[in-house]
């Protein structure tokens, strides 16, 4: 049986705050797909809530042992408490062969959909790369190397299966464990495959009222957001800031940066229309210069995430 597993932040708060903490999520899917005998056939994980479809009897085991794994390492990470994400996830069940290539569509659309890449491919915690390796010639990176026996996990003591292969930084290689086979059948050939992943669906044409999406990419996302805050803020973690340290970097990225008052709720874990409130009185407010150097701080900072992709 299909399904398509999604998981909010509460309050469309971030669940993942840096590329650390989405390639952990990454590798401990590859652990728990394989203890709990799930297959993955595609994946999304985006700042504040990631897709899945997966092939099972019932998905409830190996959520739960994920979900509570990357909670503990996030907590350890960050220095936070509580639940990370929603208490409950969806799932929907996928009936037929057209609904599953619906859905694949829709979870490897996902970054594209909300303008966080111009295009599936460009998006690294997005499977879509990983399939028609024969048709599109690409070949496995070279420096690739086998789990081994005991071989654990970064911030975790789950072990890797043997048979797994690792990259240069240790990570789990996405198609060690992603179905990516069950995708190509469904698709058939490449060219449709590309072409089905590259063109907005009549959805996404609806919700822009009628008009085709042009592509567009976020001047800085919310993991730039997040990252930059967090040296900027060092070593305080960002969820120990109180409320008008908050709304002091907030008018601070507002003023200097292309960003917006949902992503800034999102990085910081609060309802988009409370920090509206917060901000409410900044237009009439004249607009004071950073201090201390932090707006040096946070161009080096943007500088270094875009020139090191």
């Amino acid at each position: 049986m299909w399904y398509h597993i999604s998981v909010q932040g509460n309050r469309r708060q971030s669940i993942f705050m840096n590329d650390r903490d989405k390639r952990h999520a990454m590798d401990l899917l590859a652990v728990f797909s394989h203890a709990y005998c799930v297959k993955v056939l595609a994946y999304q994980f985006l700042s504040n809530h990631y897709h899945l479809i997966v092939e099972c009897e019932d998905p409830g085991a190996f959520m739960q042992g994920f979900r509570i794994s990357y909670t503990r390492y996030f907590h350890k990470v960050h220095g936070t408490s509580g639940s990370v994400g929603r208490v409950h996830f969806s799932r929907g069940y996928i009936k037929t062969l057209t609904w599953l290539e619906d859905r694949l569509i829709y979870v490897l659309r996902n970054s594209t959909k909300h303008q966080v890449e111009e295009h599936p491919y460009a998006d690294k915690y997005n499977s879509s790369r990983y399939y028609f390796y024969e048709a599109r010639k690409v070949k496995e990176p070279e420096d690739l190397q086998p789990a081994g026996k005991m071989c654990s996990l970064m911030h975790s003591k789950h072990f890797i299966p043997e048979s797994y292969l690792l990259d240069a930084d240790g990570h789990v290689y996405p198609r060690s464990f992603l179905d990516y086979k069950a995708v190509e059948q469904v698709f058939r050939t490449y060219s449709s495959f590309l072409h089905k992943i590259s063109t907005p669906t009549e959805k996404e044409i609806a919700d822009n009222k009628g008009v085709l999406p042009v592509p567009r990419k976020a001047s800085m996302s919310d993991l730039d957001i997040s990252e930059c805050i967090m040296k900027q803020i060092h070593p305080t973690p960002i969820h120990y800031l109180d409320r008008p340290q908050v709304v002091g970097l907030c008018k601070q990225f507002l003023c200097a940066y292309p960003v917006s008052v949902r992503q800034l709720a999102r990085v910081f874990g609060l309802p988009e229309s409370s920090l509206r409130c917060y901000l409410r009185d900044l237009r009439a407010q004249p607009r004071a210069q950073p201090q201390d150097g932090a707006q040096e701080k946070n161009e080096q900072c943007l500088k270094g995430r875009t020139s090191g992709g």
